[in-house]
């Protein structure tokens, strides 16, 4: 079975993670959790972070005893086989399907803030230009990655900076103007927000020394957004009313305006279409892999595990992909995209934690399986707190993501039986 080419360092690894986590989450959804619960979006983006680490621990742990690409999909068809293997990669493939619309929109909402180009062409234009890189293949995507993500980091820090000297504490009241609702409906858009660092598992056939890089870069990226989104928040809410916040299209460049002057609103608008550009391609990154891993398994058209060129870049699944998220970036909504996205999203997660759950159980009865570098601490209590953390987000993705989110899993279910899906015996899968 062809491989993909182990090329990732440690900082590679992060840049996609980060990369793929800052620009979406800090210039598009700090607006949209602000508009649902308020200055409270600041516990939201609490709530978000202790659910994220829940679900992260057990998933660096996945990743370290099975480094393929995929994320969750490789470790559900280790776990549990071929056949909830297509039904979880089914689901992640969606998701982040689903969930690229919110990072292209955001672009064009930014890009038409600083040229006045349309924002629908600013979204297709993108598409097609991380389209074109990725085809090249993710070493060239990784090195421009890092260049985009210092970009992201100085700015914001300068962001930061400017904005607690003008910050105006009155901002902060009403604290939760649309009660507790309004506070777990943000949680949900904060959770995606934190969205990121399974991209590095999904690219982890391609990282270098797995069992050390992958869980560092994992848990890295998590700490290091907690503390930019909880700052980037607070400077935005105290500089600029909640409301105008959910509003905007380009809500930091609201925010700017109003202490920044006209080099700010400049500085951050620039900032934000390089670094949601540099989220896009990482979305880009793992919807390729997940289907090209479907592929070579049979679970999708042979066509899309093709690769070519040194780095043996899945040319054929980039290209699919990028044409899928400029269909969904037509939509325009990124309420839509948060909807079922998030209901994906989150969602997607159910199969990792089974697969960890499966494991640990497995290691209580059968002796000489393999223990990994990086292991889950209190696996009996982060797991269970895991389930109940997922189920609450599940359900803050509100009625119109669980139907269409649901539709989109059945689609999957009926994939898998029309191509005639089995579970075929595995020695590699794990028997209790």
């Amino acid at each position: 079975m062809e491989t993909l080419k182990r090329q990732i360092g440690f900082f590679g690894a992060l840049a996609i993670g980060v990369g793929g986590t800052v620009g979406g989450g800090i210039y598009v959804l700090v607006g949209t959790a602000a508009s649902r619960a308020g200055p409270a979006a600041l516990v939201s983006f609490a709530i978000a972070f202790v659910a994220a680490i829940c679900i992260a621990l057990p998933y660096a742990e996945l990743a370290c005893r099975y480094p393929d690409a995929g994320g969750a999909y490789a470790f559900t068809k280790h776990v549990f086989g071929k056949r909830w293997a297509q039904v979880s990669g089914w689901n992640y493939w969606g998701a982040y399907i689903f969930v690229s619309a919110y990072v292209t929109i955001g672009f064009g909402g930014y890009l038409n803030a600083l040229t006045g180009f349309p924002r629908l062409y600013s979204s297709l234009l993108l598409v097609l230009i991380i389209t074109a890189i990725n085809v090249i293949g993710i070493k060239t995507s990784g090195r421009i990655q890092m260049v985009l993500l210092a970009i992201a980091l100085g700015t914001l820090l300068i962001y930061l900076v400017d904005g607690i000297l003008h910050a105006h504490p009155q901002n902060l009241v009403p604290f939760m103007p649309n009660g507790i609702g309004g506070v777990l409906s943000a949680s949900l858009v904060a959770f995606l927000a934190f969205g990121g660092f399974d991209m590095v598992a999904s690219a982890g056939e391609e990282v270098t020394d797995p069992e050390r890089n992958l869980p560092r870069a994992i848990i890295a990226t998590l700490l290091i957004v907690l503390v930019l989104y909880i700052s980037v928040t607070l400077a935005a809410i105290t500089t600029f009313s909640w409301r105008g916040l959910g509003s905007s299209y380009s809500p930091l460049t609201s925010s700017a305006a109003t202490f920044m002057g006209v080099y700010g609103v400049y500085l951050i608008t620039i900032a934000a279409v390089v670094t949601t550009a540099a989220t896009a391609s990482a979305v880009l990154v793992v919807t390729s892999r997940v289907s090209y891993a479907m592929a070579r398994d049979s679970l999708l058209p042979s066509l899309l595990s093709a690769t070519m060129g040194k780095e043996k870049s899945p040319y054929a699944a980039v290209l699919l992909n990028g044409i899928l998220i400029g269909l969904i970036s037509l939509t325009g909504s990124i309420d839509l995209a948060v909807a079922i996205g998030g209901f994906l999203y989150t969602m997607h997660f159910m199969f990792p934690l089974l697969s960890i759950t499966k494991i640990k159980l497995c290691e209580r009865k059968v002796s000489g399986i393999r223990k990994p570098a990086f292991q889950i601490p209190l696996p009996q209590v982060l797991i269970p707190a895991a389930f109940v953390l997922s189920a609450i987000l599940i359900i803050s993705s509100g009625l119109l993501g669980i139907v269409l989110g649901s539709l989109w899993l059945l689609s999957g279910v009926l994939m898998g039986r029309m191509i005639g899906l089995k579970n075929p015996t595995n020695p590699e899968v794990l028997q209790l």
